[in-house]
């Protein structure tokens, strides 16, 4: 008998890109998925394009606007799959994505998580032409959840990322794991999934299967990650995974990691939250230093730190990038 698989996507205003992942949901070789589309107080035709897929199979919700972790929990809630993937409205998974991952989990031990590489596009351009990210090294197969999850926090040096969607969950997990922190605005992806990592009996890798991840140019999308609020949540997520690895460990990898962490936390928050800044070094000094130093730029941007401090050359950096952005704002006005 095949389990039910739930495919979870919260949209916001998405009315360009959610047809695309709705099909790709609605496309997958795994012949038992169940999909929940809770569209989060849009203003656009989002809801209504949502609501011309409404049948057995798809289920939509509307809620007024409480963001994407109320959304996803939304979903949760009325999921009844025996695994959960998620999938950002702006994102779409490959055809055999889902058989493949169960398929890696049918030979598993129970509670262990699946996870797959991603293609990185520009919005706009062909997706199959994109820069494929498989993970590795830090996508291995382990039975050791904690370790895995310091070692993609750069407990060995360098760190990695993983597009929610490239997981597929069993629901028990999800269970154990707690719903998504509401109050966080900027890596509330990041603080949940280690929830769930540390729930979780282990990683398996499914080398054929696949997820998009839509990425953005726009002006909006270059600088949103920079205001105080969601620095502040930034800072208030690390917070938290950090909790949750030392509770378990102090080991010198755990540390390495979340004091890579906070400093690259600390340098993107200057200049424009200099509070998230001083509190992540702050914890960097509590946990005994760290040797890493996130790079700031370019050669000279470089050089220039050893001549005045990296907070002035972060100024320069900054100073420079804005400049770009104008120039792009300008160029995209007479287009």
């Amino acid at each position: 008998m095949y389990p039910l698989v739930s495919v979870l996507i919260p949209c916001y205003n998405a009315q360009k890109w959610l047809e695309t992942a709705i099909h790709s949901a609605l496309g997958q070789s795994w012949p038992k998925v169940e999909i929940i589309i809770v569209d989060d107080g849009s203003t656009d035709a989002s809801l209504e394009i949502a609501r011309s897929f409404s049948c057995d199979q798809v289920n939509v919700i509307s809620q007024e606007n409480r963001g994407a972790s109320s959304a996803r929990n939304t979903a949760l809630k009325a999921a009844q799959g025996d695994f959960i993937q998620y999938l950002d409205a702006d994102d779409f998974l490959a055809p055999h994505k889902i058989r493949d991952q169960i398929q890696i989990l049918d030979q598993s031990p129970p509670q262990v998580l699946a996870i797959c590489g991603t293609m990185h596009f520009f919005d706009g351009e062909d997706p199959s032409r994109g820069i494929f990210h498989d993970g590795m090294p830090f996508y291995q197969d382990s039975d050791d959840p904690l370790d895995w999850l310091i070692t993609l926090m750069g407990g060995d040096g360098e760190g990695g990322m993983v597009q929610p969607a490239a997981w597929l969950v069993p629901r028990c997990v999800i269970d154990q794991a707690g719903p998504w922190n509401e109050q966080l605005a900027l890596d509330d992806d990041g603080e949940y999934f280690a929830r769930v990592i540390l729930a979780s009996a282990g990683i398996r890798r499914s080398p054929s299967a696949l997820t998009y991840y839509r990425k953005f140019r726009s002006l909006q999308s270059l600088s949103g990650h920079q205001t105080p609020q969601n620095l502040r949540s930034g800072l208030d997520a690390l917070n938290l995974r950090a909790e949750y690895i030392l509770s378990r460990t102090q080991s010198n990898r755990a540390i390495r990691a979340i004091t890579r962490n906070y400093m690259i936390l600390a340098v993107a928050a200057y200049p424009f939250c200099p509070a998230v800044t001083e509190a992540a070094l702050d914890r960097v000094q509590e946990l005994g230093g760290s040797d890493y130093f996130p790079p700031l730029g370019g050669a000279r941007i470089q050089r220039l730190q050893q001549l005045v401090g990296w907070k002035l050359a972060r100024r320069l950096s900054v100073a420079l990038h804005q400049l770009h952005l104008r120039r792009m704002r300008k160029s995209w006005a007479t287009a």
